[in-house]
């Protein structure tokens, strides 16, 4: 019997980066993965902004622009055939490169899945056990025990553990041994071929992440680049009224490629995979000492990315809550607040992934039709330039004081409950940083020049909960920055004050003027941002 701290359930990207958090944070770590090996068809193929910023705070960055296309293209273009008429494109437009440190990187799933292997693999404090498949979950007040099964030999080995995130995938165990439900939509299947080929000469000059064909069936292929050279994925998506389509034969595949291609190109088919497109939610996100995240808590249409985006955000906002309750810092109810605060974003994402599927089948009907696409095909630009869902989105209630400041209008700037705009700084020496940088894994009180009380409060309110907050002063002090683009950004009088969480959401913003106690608002912004009972 193995006794855990936390036990992740499924090593993708989503279970993964909980087990990397776990240890950031000194909480010991067991994961488990049924597959020895990352499925060799990469499902996504993409890393929205924010996750990339997370993938940066872990030290992953550089590693994972490796293994990523040079000069990526994030746009549609709507044809025939690769090699036939062009009906029409939908530019993505250049990336926001001033709101963040770093930007999104079209890496393939199933490399980026290795690499967050090979880290968890090396990462002290991490146990971790592939192979392994749940068999059955039982809790108990104080812990949980999982059963799982070595897939090779079958022997069946017990690990309890005080608190288990359940990642592993759509069809998941843990969530079907909970009982949760799963609402929303069926929309179809997508039949996916994986596949090595060079086609380079019917795209130079016109990337795109996606190739639009189409299909004489109905609807339409696409011809996906995975390494924008010679790794490509074609897929078509039959109707919610259809069948079971099966999984693509060999023979099967080719067919369908040389459709999207349009003519004869040597097709080399390393894997094929059938996909049910879902846009559900699950009705709960937490039973008991279980929580559940990425796919196991939501599915999207693959119209968006943000399914293993949203996945990696999710445990990014529930490990520093595990790791102050373990630590006696919070208490349980802060652990309700992960659901409170992420269940809306993932039905947020659901929605506009399913508007985007939309808008093809509408794009569709209109090249069929011989129509010119017009508003639809440009409509459609919201499904590749979605900045702003990915680093405005905010949390209304939760692990915050939502009354503690009203948000502006620009959906960049800082608010209650929306993550804390970047902004570079610079030391005495000139070199940068970025404000995520100051914010990551720890609760931060952010004040201005003249707002030395709070940092007095700080620590006063940190000794009653038995926590320590960093205290930073912008624009001045020892990290420099432009005072005008903080003001812009910020918004913070030289005498008031923020709280960030450890996950870089603001949680209270605090005022000196009026004669307001700033040691009674930072005790009540830290006790709201603990969830913890009044003292």
């Amino acid at each position: 019997m193995k006794r855990t701290e936390l036990l992740v359930i499924g090593g993708g990207p989503v279970g993964l980066s909980a087990a990397l958090l776990a240890a950031r944070y000194g909480v010991a770590c067991t994961l488990v993965e049924q597959f020895p090996a990352p499925y060799n068809h990469p499902k996504a193929r993409g890393v929205r902004n924010r996750a990339m910023e997370l993938f940066r705070s872990w030290g992953l960055e550089q590693e994972i622009r490796a293994m990523a296309p040079p000069d990526p293209a994030y746009g549609f273009i709507y044809c025939n055939s690769l090699s036939g008429e062009e009906y029409g494109r939908t530019p993505a437009g250049p990336e926001e490169t001033a709101l963040s440190p770093t930007g999104s990187c079209r890496v393939p799933q199933d490399d980026l899945e290795r690499l967050l292997r090979a880290r968890v693999s090396a990462t002290p404090g991490i146990d971790t056990r592939f192979g392994l498949r749940l068999e059955q979950l039982a809790q108990a007040p104080s812990q949980v025990t999982a059963t799982v099964v070595d897939q090779d030999s079958g022997r069946a080995d017990t690990i309890v553990a005080d608190y288990v995130i359940a990642a592993d995938g759509a069809a998941s165990a843990a969530r079907a041994a909970l009982g949760v439900q799963m609402t929303g939509q069926m929309l179809g299947y997508w039949q996916s071929a994986y596949w090595h080929g060079d086609i380079s000469h019917l795209v130079q000059e016109r990337s795109a992440i996606q190739f639009l064909t189409a299909d004489p069936s109905g609807g339409f292929v696409t011809v996906a680049p995975v390494d924008g050279k010679k790794r490509w994925l074609t897929f078509r998506m039959p109707g919610p009224d259809s069948n079971h389509p099966g999984i693509l034969s060999e023979e099967q595949a080719k067919a369908l490629i040389h459709t999207a291609v349009g003519v004869a190109c040597e097709a080399d088919v390393v894997s094929a995979a059938t996909y049910t497109v879902e846009a559900k939610v699950a009705d709960r996100y937490r039973v008991g000492r279980v929580f559940l995240a990425g796919d196991a808590a939501h599915v999207f249409p693959p119209t968006g990315g943000f399914g293993l985006n949203t996945g990696v955000q999710d445990v990014h906002n529930l490990v520093w809550k595990l790791s102050l309750v373990r630590a006696g810092a919070a208490g349980d109810a802060l652990l309700n607040s992960y659901e409170t605060e992420r269940r809306p974003i993932a039905v947020s994402n659901a929605q506009w992934s399913t508007t985007n599927a939309a808008r093809f089948r509408e794009v569709w009907d209109r090249m069929t039709a011989g129509k010119p696409a017009g508003d639809v095909m440009a409509r459609q630009r919201a499904h590749v330039a979605a900045i702003e869902r990915d680093l405005a989105f905010r949390y209304t209630q939760g692990a915050l004081d939502a009354g503690s400041g009203e948000p502006c209008a620009d959906p960049f700037v800082a608010a209650v409950g929306r993550r804390a705009p970047h902004l570079w700084l610079s030391d005495a020496q000139g070199r940068r940083t970025s404000t995520l940088d100051l914010f990551d894994g720890r609760l931060t009180v952010l004040h201005g020049p003249d707002g030395q009380g709070w940092a007095k409060a700080a620590h006063a309110a940190g000794s009653v909960y038995g926590v320590s907050l960093h205290t930073v002063c912008l624009p001045e002090g020892d990290l420099h920055c432009d005072a005008a683009d903080f003001d812009r950004l910020y918004g913070l009088a030289e005498a008031d004050a923020m709280l960030i969480r450890p996950d870089g959401h603001v949680s209270f913003i605090g005022s000196a003027s009026e004669g307001r106690d700033v040691e009674e608002q930072m005790l009540e912004a830290v006790r709201l941002t603990l969830c913890a009972a009044r003292e």
